[in-house]
């Protein structure tokens, strides 16, 4: 649906990053052909929304992402294009491995400052702002296809019964601001010319397509099955949370960890949901046992008569 460019500008060598900008520039068809179009198609105007409205307030709070320049809609022939110009980060001193501790701890700076920005954020707000009302890029009322291709049979049949269930729970925690596909695909890591930098400032993130409003632990289920699974999960969430609280006004609650560890365990179920009737990839790790405890959490390992049974059960089992 359009093309991305790296602009020189007149005198600038190939290392000068300060003289290289980022063109984004989409020309989505006026008539989607499918629900997958159409998804894409929105994702671009939300992504323009975002460098709008939100992303000067997140470069203040000291995040890293691409500085929004020039925001154009209703451009080209067709008057139905956008055009997104923003400050190019350059390939010299970043990386993309996520193979330390350093690394995953950047991340999740990235995703508590992130998160706290806009922490209990309503429909109304996310609307105003022009985000996705329900943001990640898989969520069950975008990915209906995908839900009737599931299995029916076995323990994927059993998630099928149960995914309207879960997405309804995941969206009685506290929502706040997620990324929406924060894998290692849209995060750089930045290096210092002699070490690896390990401030709260060495991690960019890019990509705002699916950014909206929805629970906190989409994201962190999404990059621990996507893309980095952490040696020790309670640690990891442990700093999260010590991360997120030092971000979070004084009258607003973060999770306690066992509500953010049983609210990981569903989101793992929600995007294991897609990926049966879409296509598995990532890191994985324990993804698939993980779904299946929660299932046997809800059913004792048979499958329920029917989805309202499954609402019952998340009802009686996570609140």
């Amino acid at each position: 649906m359009g093309h991305i460019y790296r602009i020189k500008l007149p005198g600038a060598g190939d290392q000068d990053q300060n003289q290289q900008i980022i063109i984004k520039h989409v020309a989505a068809p006026r008539k989607t052909k499918s629900v997958g179009d159409q998804r894409k198609a929105n994702s671009y105007q939300v992504e323009a929304n975002f460098y709008e409205n939100v992303a000067q307030q997140l470069i203040k709070l000291g995040l890293n992402i691409p500085m929004p320049l020039v925001v154009e809609r209703d451009a080209g022939k067709s008057k139905s294009e956008i055009v997104i110009a923003m400050s190019y980060i350059a390939e010299n001193g970043m990386g993309r491995s996520t193979d330390s501790d350093e690394h995953l701890k950047a991340v999740l700076r990235w995703l508590a400052t992130l998160h706290a920005s806009h922490w209990d954020i309503s429909d109304h707000e996310a609307q105003e702002l022009g985000l996705q009302r329900t943001a990640s890029y898989w969520h069950l009322d975008t990915r209906l296809e995908e839900h009737m291709a599931m299995p029916n049979k076995g323990w994927e049949g059993r998630l099928k019964l149960a995914a309207r269930a879960i997405d309804q729970r995941l969206k009685r925690d506290t929502q706040c601001i997620i990324h929406g596909d924060a894998k290692d695909a849209n995060v750089l890591y930045q290096y210092s010319e002699s070490e690896h930098s390990h401030d709260d400032h060495d991690v960019y993130m890019c990509d705002f397509q699916y950014c909206g409003r929805g629970a906190p632990s989409k994201d962190l289920a999404y990059f621990f099955c996507s893309s980095v699974a952490p040696d020790n999960e309670t640690t990891a969430l442990e700093y999260y949370l010590q991360q997120l609280t030092t971000r979070l006004q004084n009258d607003a609650m973060a999770p306690t960890l066992e509500e953010l560890q049983e609210s990981i365990d569903l989101a793992y179920c929600d995007y294991y949901r897609f990926m049966s009737g879409w296509g598995y990839w990532g890191s994985g790790g324990d993804g698939e046992e993980r779904v299946k405890m929660v299932l046997n959490r809800l059913d004792g390992g048979k499958t329920l008569a029917s989805a309202d049974d499954y609402v019952n059960a998340v009802q009686r089992e996570y609140g």
